[in-house]
């Protein structure tokens, strides 16, 4: 027996972890976003306060679309609410600035519930408000030209997930959801035994889940059971899926969004940055002066295969590094990278360049060079 929970909905909670796991302030919000003309339910927000001087915060709209078959109308629709919200919100910034608070030593946990987590009935702060769509399979082209026409980024995740596709995981967290509860309706997870002045929304939440098939997941619902999501990865049977997820980047190549998997740890990928930006200080002889531009050192990387994937519109590039040159602690380091084709093109195709941030200020560059392919022998 599993929930009936929209696989939409799971999907969302994955963008948030991944997200989270990207040095974002991500969740789901416990209520309806206010604009200027009405209140908005959204799934994912995600906060970034590595702001440089001269902009604001950036708030992040996540609307997500699982491999489900594909449906160009609906595609489209869901372009369109996103940026509906988006405006709406814009409109709402205050005349007198009220930004968000340098984090300092609180708690980033607190700090997102304290802006989205009590009742308003309109958002009072000055941010910067972007919108990202996050989908697995294919998504509707016209759909995909809409949203960057609008400043809507369209991220593709990759298809399968730990070996496995996510289909089967949104199987599997929902079977795996039945057991939280056992048959005194007393709640199993250690973890949210933690939460003791939460326990009985969530005995609640999970009681109506297991019993009313047509539950309305409200925005404190869906809160709550992204919180039930968090702490069931941390369980035995979803170590390989959190790994995977944890170790799923987001980077940029010319300043738009693409996914990156990794197989190493994350400790590693800061040991090679930090290597590498030590090497560079010890080689500089000389200030240079401000107007001097010095391209930064890079990891090389080799694309061994390029894949299609469900998408026409999106490639997968299978990479391992070059061992020459290239700090110890990645030696090993391999994985995919998942590109539309409109941010390539015929020159950059074959050698591109990709930046991955770690932490505020400091990340990894690596460029991308497709392998040489072995001449063929003459019999």
């Amino acid at each position: 027996m599993s929930y009936m929970i929209a696989g939409d909905k799971i999907f969302e909670y994955m963008v948030a972890y991944i997200l989270r796991n990207n040095g974002y302030i991500a969740g789901v919000p416990r209520r309806k976003l206010g604009g200027r003309g009405t209140q908005h339910q959204v799934g994912v927000i995600a906060i970034d306060l590595n702001n440089s001087p001269f902009s604001l915060n950036t708030v992040l709209l996540v609307a997500a679309r699982g491999p489900e078959l594909t449906d160009p109308d609906a595609d489209m629709q869901l372009v369109r609410n996103l940026k509906a919200t988006l405006l709406d919100l814009e409109q709402t910034l205050p005349p007198r600035r009220e930004l968000i608070r340098d984090l300092l030593d609180n708690n980033r946990g607190d700090l997102f519930h304290r802006i989205y987590g009590g009742k308003k009935l309109k958002e009072t702060l000055t941010v910067n408000y972007v919108g990202g769509i996050f989908v697995a399979g294919q998504f509707s082209y016209p759909a995909w030209e809409y949203a960057n026409a609008h400043g809507i980024y369209v991220v593709h995740l990759p298809e399968t997930i730990a070996g496995e596709s996510i289909i089967n995981w949104y199987q599997k967290v929902s079977t795996a959801l039945c057991s939280t509860l056992d048959e005194n309706g007393n709640i199993t997870l250690p973890g949210l035994l933690k939460k003791t002045k939460k326990l009985d929304d969530f005995k609640n939440l999970l009681t109506q889940l297991k019993l009313n098939h047509g539950f309305e997941l409200l925005p404190e619902h869906s809160h709550d059971l992204f919180t039930i999501f968090n702490d069931l990865l941390r369980t035995a049977p979803f170590t390989s899926f959190a790994r995977s997820l944890q170790r799923t980047a987001l980077a940029t190549i010319n300043g738009y969004p693409v996914v990156l998997e990794y197989n190493v740890a994350y400790k590693a990928l800061l040991d090679a940055a930090l290597t590498i930006y030590e090497r560079k200080i010890r080689t500089i002889k000389a200030v240079a002066t401000a107007t001097t531009y010095k391209p930064l050192d890079v990891v090389h990387m080799q694309t061994h295969q390029i894949e299609p994937t469900a998408d026409g519109q999106v490639q997968k590039f299978l990479y391992r590094v070059e061992k020459e040159n290239t700090p110890e602690s990645i030696h090993q380091l391999a994985g995919a990278v998942y590109i539309p084709n409109a941010v390539l093109d015929k020159r950059s195709f074959e050698r591109f360049r990709l930046k991955m941030p770690l932490k505020a200020g400091l990340s990894l560059v690596c460029e991308f060079c497709q392998e040489a392919q072995p001449l063929a022998q003459n019999m």
